[in-house]
């Protein structure tokens, strides 16, 4: 699926775009003084005209996926985000408008005042751009970070990896799948997320990490890592949860349960799998398995930095997903 901010194409943001055209005024020359003028509003005409067309490229709400609904808002709310695009539209088809009517006045008016003209229309539409300039711009710097989501469709089969920091989810995501990860840069994380791909016969299915959103307690994110939590609820698809048996955890035993515990509750199916087996400290380990057992948990033990154990849970993990081998 197609991020649907792709084909959006975003303009200047309104300073700019005044800038650029008193910029160009002294280079947009005519046959006679009123065609000057005139291809000078025609020229601003046209560049006013992107905002009209940015507003009706831009996706409808309604009809976009839950994933990205939840992603724009956590941007900014929806509501704001629909009047930011009716007062761009609006003061795109007023500017257009003016411009218009000041070229026909040029084209009837005595050649001396066509300059005179210009410069009221000139004035009038880029008075209007700054009066309205804190919608029109608001917009354009949310799409911009919209248009940055390339690498997740909410459409395909879905493996989140989660865990502490440096539990090596971005190294599991490498080795399930079958090329290079892709990495992305998303509105709810300021780190990179790393999206790869299992492709078995016509079947693919996506594997991301999510560093900084799902890595620690949700007493400690902020509110924007809080709706990326939903965002990532509206995937379709399930839960690996890595814990760090090594004596170098960033985070103890019992805040690594704690964060288990509570991706848990994100109603869909988890697999605990413990990492680095190979260095694992041997009380770490004794605990994980002695929590996964009281809840009557099947977990899997990897090294996910050296393979071992990683054939078992991708079939397992395949087997959930309904993707025959």
């Amino acid at each position: 699926m197609l991020n649907p901010f792709d084909k959006v194409k975003v303009p200047a943001k309104t300073d700019d775009t005044i800038r650029i055209m008193l910029h160009r005024l002294p280079k947009i020359n005519g046959n006679t003084p009123k065609d000057r003028e005139i291809r000078r509003l025609m020229e601003y005409y046209q560049r006013i005209e992107k905002y009209y067309d940015f507003v009706l490229s831009f996706p409808k709400i309604d009809e976009l996926h839950p994933f990205y609904v939840e992603s724009i808002n956590i941007l900014i709310d929806i509501n704001k985000l629909k009047v930011d695009l009716y007062i761009t539209k609006k003061t795109s088809l007023v500017s257009m408008r003016i411009l218009k009517k000041y070229m026909e006045e040029i084209r009837r008016s005595d050649s001396r005042e066509s300059n005179k003209l210009m410069r009221e229309a000139f004035g009038r539409v880029s008075s209007l751009l700054r009066k309205y300039r804190k919608y029109i711009d608001e917009i354009i710097d949310v799409t911009v970070q919209l248009k940055k989501m390339k690498a997740i469709d909410p459409t395909l089969p879905t493996i989140i990896v989660s865990g502490p920091p440096n539990v090596g989810k971005s190294t599991l995501v490498s080795r399930l799948s079958t090329a290079k990860p892709e990495v992305a840069n998303y509105p709810f994380t300021t780190k990179e997320i790393h999206v790869g791909h299992i492709i078995i016969n016509d079947n693919y299915v996506q594997v991301i990490d999510t560093p900084g959103i799902l890595d620690r307690p949700n007493e400690k994110r902020n509110k924007i890592e809080a709706k990326a939590i939903n965002a990532l609820k509206n995937l379709d698809g399930i839960i690996v949860y890595m814990f760090d048996p090594s004596i170098s955890s960033i985070l103890t035993v019992d805040e690594q349960i704690h964060l288990f515990e509570e991706i848990l509750t994100f109603k869909k199916v988890v697999i605990p799998v413990i990492n680095k087996i190979d260095d694992k400290d041997i009380n770490n380990y004794d605990s994980i398995v002695k929590e996964l057992s009281r809840r009557s948990m099947k977990w899997y033990e990897i090294s996910a930095e050296s393979g071992l154990g990683l054939e078992e849970l991708k079939k397992d993990l395949l087997n959930r997903l309904n993707i025959s081998r």
